[in-house]
Order: structure tokens, then C-alpha cells, then sequence
């Protein structure tokens, strides 16, 4: 009688597997519709972002002071900056006027607000090379300056143009193999 009523709880736990398989099986699959690779030059994390298995773009980004998330995306298109905070509340779909100053070039510009970040594309090219070799970045709001240290920033472009270059490259090159997906 017992041989029976473990075998029938054996036979309970398969049950629980076999049904409980389907409900978890979906919510990762979600998951994977957008995947990353990283490494990491100095204070940068490197990404290359891919949505299924196509590449999507890639990424530099860092930890600033407040919680706040510094980060360039390149895609084929160009390049943007964002800043991201889960403190900030801002009003989704708003631009908001800000000057960025880069040593002795700076500009007036609107950045456009999500609930919790804000981003620009950077469409000077003379604004993006003097990235790579000034000190700071000063985003410069109504209510507060971000200072985003650019210290390894030359390896760090240079990287986030090799990855754009490199994942790009191996879709154009073979379409019937998936990329490497390496940042």
C-alpha cells in the first residue's frame, strides 16, 4: 500500500511539472526577445543589443552620482545620448530645454522625456568627436547640472564604434548564420 501511494505521488509531481512547464516556459521566452552582451573598459560598460536574432544597436554606459545612468547608444543611424533615473518623475512625451557644455563648446538643445530618463540624438559631428577627448560632459537643466565624467571615454567610443561595426558586419556578411552577438 505504500509502494502504491508513493507512486501515485511521483505520479502527482510529474502532473505538476507537465502542467506547471507550459506557464513558465512562455514568460521566458518573453525574456528573450531582447538580449545583451557586455564587457566593461574602465568606468564603461560596453552592449550589443539584439531584439530575437537580429542586432538592434549598441551601448556605452555608466553609474553616475544619484542613481543616475549615463548612456550613448550607436545604432547604423547615429548617435544619442541618455540619462536615466528611477528617482526622476518627468512628464512622458515633453521636451525640456537643457545646455550642454563640453569644455569650451556648448550648445542649447531639447532632450525628450520618458517617465524616467531623457534623450538627444547628437547630430554634430564636432560635438561627438570632442567626446572622446574632453573631461566632462555638463548637461546643464532648470532645476540641476549632471556632470558626466568622460575618463576612458576615447577606448570607450572607439569600442562602441568597433561593436556597431562588428554585428552589423556579420548580418550583411552571412544571413543564414546568427550573429555572435559580442559587444
Amino acid at each position: 500500500m505504500r509502494k502504491t501511494a508513493l507512486m501515485s505521488l511521483a505520479q502527482c509531481l510529474c502532473c505538476v511539472v507537465v502542467v506547471a512547464a507550459p506557464a513558465i516556459l512562455p514568460a521566458t521566452a518573453g525574456h528573450a526577445a531582447e538580449e545583451s552582451k557586455s564587457e566593461t573598459i574602465g568606468p564603461w560598460e560596453i552592449d550589443a543589443i539584439f531584439r530575437g536574432d537580429k542586432f538592434d544597436r549598441c551601448s556605452i554606459n555608466r553609474s553616475l552620482q544619484n542613481d543616475i545612468i549615463a548612456r550613448f547608444i550607436r545604432t547604423g543611424d547615429g548617435l544619442s545620448l541618455e540619462l536615466e533615473s528611477p528617482n526622476w518623475k518627468l512628464e512622458h512625451g515633453k521636451n525640456y530645454q537643457v545646455k550642454m557644455a563640453l569644455g569650451p563648446l556648448s550648445f542649447d538643445t531639447e532632450v525628450a522625456a520618458e517617465s524616467n530618463s531623457v534623450s538627444m540624438d547628437i547630430k554634430d559631428k564636432k560635438f561627438e568627436t570632442e567626446l572622446r577627448s574632453a573631461s566632462a560632459l555638463n548637461v546643464v537643466a532648470a532645476g540641476a547640472t549632471i556632470r558626466v565624467p568622460l575618463d576612458k571615454s576615447t577606448v570607450a567610443f572607439d569600442r562602441l564604434e568597433q561593436c556597431v561595426e562588428k554585428n552589423n558586419k556579420s548580418v550583411e556578411t552571412n544571413p543564414f548564420v546568427a550573429p555572435s552577438r559580442q559587444p
